[in-house]
C-alpha cells in the first residue's frame, strides 16, 4: 500500500523544528570531534634510535615527564602504561629534550605543522607536566657538571626565562615594549613569517610574535655555544607558549586573528625543530602538546623547574624520595641480622667446653703440645700431664 506524499509531509512549524534539532546535533557532534583533537602531541624530530610507535592510547599529561625521562634513558619509580613508547638503544641517547607546550587553544583549534610530523597521539588532559623529576635525574647523574635546564613562560606582562646559566641569556629581551624592537631587527620573526591580520601594535598579537621571536632568540644563542651543547650532559628545555590563548580572549576563538596565529605556528613548529636538530647534529627530541583552556582548579604553576628546594613555605615537610621504604627496610633488617648474628657468636664463645684440646690449653702450657705427642702415647692412651715449672 502506496501512502501520499502529502500525507507524509511536515507542517511548517514541526519543519522548523526538525531543522534546528539537526543543526544542534551537528554543533554537537563537531564540539565533540574538536575536543577529541584539541590536545594533541606532535614529535616534531626525534633521531632513528629513539622509536615512537604508531598507534597507541591516549597519553596523560602527567605521564610526559616519564615519557621524557624515558628517552633520556634515565629510569622511572613506576611503570609507564603508555605503550607509544618502543625500546631505544642502550648505547646511545638523545643529547637533549626540547617540549613546547601551546596552551589555552581554543576548543577544536589544532595546529597541523607544515611537513608532517613523526609522530602524533592523543593527549587527555588530566593535569599539567612536571619536568622536575626530570631535572632531578639530571642534576643527580651529573652532580659535578651542570646541564642547561631552561624554562620559559610569561608571567603577566612579563617573559620569564629561567636558565641554570643565568648570564647566558641575560641579553634576551623581556617585556613587550623590548619585544616590539627587538621585533623590527632583521631576521626576526616579523621577517621571516606572514602574520597576516596580526598587528604587532596591539599587545596580544606583540605577546604572540614575541613567545616566538624568544625561541628564535634561544637558539641562535646556543648556536654560538657548541661547548656546552655537545658537554655530554642532557639538556632539557620547556616553553609554554600562550599568545595564541590571548589571541583567544582578545579577539574570540574563531576570529581571523586566532587563525592566522595557528597558521604562523604551522609554519614556524618545522622550521624550530629543524634549527634545533641540525644544532644538537639530530641527536635530539622536539614535541609540540597543544592543551586545551584548564578547567577547575588545574592552573599552570610558574614555579620554575629550575628552582631549588630553600624556598619551601613554612610549616611544611620536605618532599621525601619515592625510595625511603626501600631503604628503611634494607637498613632495619641487615642491623637486625647483624645483630642476631653478633649474639650467636658471643653466646657460644661463653658458653663453649673447649676442654684440654683447644688451643688455649695448648698455649698456656709450658711447652705447646704437637701431634707428635698424641701419636706416641696410640690412641685412646692417657696423655701425659703436662708439669708446670
Amino acid at each position: 500500500m502506496l501512502i501520499p506524499d502529502d500525507a507524509i509531509s511536515l507542517s511548517p512549524r514541526k519543519h522548523a523544528t526538525v531543522k534546528m534539532a539537526a543543526r544542534w546535533v551537528i554543533s554537537c557532534l563537531v564540539v565533540i570531534l574538536g575536543l577529541c583533537r584539541a590536545e594533541q602531541l606532535y614529535v616534531l624530530h626525534a633521531p632513528s634510535y629513539v622509536q615512537f610507535l604508531p598507534s597507541a592510547s591516549p597519553l596523560h599529561t602527567v605521564d610526559l615527564p616519564k615519557v621524557i625521562g624515558l628517552v633520556l634513558g634515565f629510569s622511572t619509580s613506576k611503570d609507564l602504561e603508555w605503550q607509544g613508547l618502543g625500546p631505544g638503544s642502550l648505547f646511545q641517547r638523545p643529547r637533549a629534550n626540547f617540549l613546547i607546550s601551546v596552551e589555552n587553544l581554543p576548543t577544536g583549534a589544532t595546529i597541523e605543522p607544515v611537513g608532517g610530523v613523526k609522530a602524533t597521539y592523543p593527549v587527555k588532559q588530566t593535569g599539567l607536566p612536571d619536568l622536575s623529576a626530570v631535572h632531578s635525574h639530571i642534576a643527580s647523574s651529573f652532580p659535578d657538571r651542570k646541564s642547561l635546564m631552561l624554562d620559559l613562560t610569561m608571567d603577566g606582562n612579563v617573559f620569564e626565562v629561567r636558565p641554570l646559566y643565568p648570564g647566558l641569556f641575560s641579553e634576551l629581551p623581556a617585556t613587550p615594549q623590548q619585544i616590539a624592537v627587538h621585533l623590527q631587527k632583521d631576521g626576526s620573526v616579523l621577517r621571516t613569517e606572514r602574520l597576516g591580520s596580526l598587528n604587532t601594535t596591539k599587545e596580544a598579537d606583540l605577546i604572540f610574535a614575541g613567545e616566538l621571536q624568544l625561541l628564535q632568540d634561544i637558539v641562535n644563542t646556543l648556536s654560538g655555544q657548541q661547548a656546552l651543547v655537545s658537554d655530554g650532559v642532557p639538556d632539557l628545555v620547556s616553553v609554554s607558549l600562550t599568545g595564541v590563548g590571548r589571541l583567544a580572549q582578545e579577539y574570540g576563538p574563531t576570529s581571523q586573528q586566532v587563525q592566522d596565529a595557528i597558521t604562523v605556528l604551522n609554519s614556524f613548529l618545522p622550521k624550530f625543530s629543524k634549527t634545533v636538530a641540525e644544532l644538537y647534529s639530530g641527536n635530539v627530541v622536539v614535541e609540540a602538546m597543544t592543551l586545551s583552556t584548564p578547567t577547575g582548579g588545574m592552573q599552570r604553576s610558574r614555579r620554575s623547574l629550575l628552582q631549588q628546594a630553600q624556598d619551601k613555605p613554612g610549616n611544611l615537610a620536605p618532599k621525601i624520595n619515592p625510595d625511603y621504604p626501600v631503604i628503611f627496610n634494607m637498613s632495619l633488617w641487615l642491623g637486625v641480622l647483624l645483630l642476631l648474628a653478633v649474639y650467636s657468636v658471643a653466646y657460644n664463645l661463653l658458653y663453649m667446653e673447649p676442654g684440654r684440646d683447644s688451643i688455649i690449653y695448648r698455649m698456656t702450657s709450658g711447652r705447646m703440645k704437637t701431634e707428635d705427642d698424641y701419636t706416641r702415647f696410640g690412641q685412646g692412651a692417657h696423655r701425659p700431664v703436662q708439669k708446670w715449672d
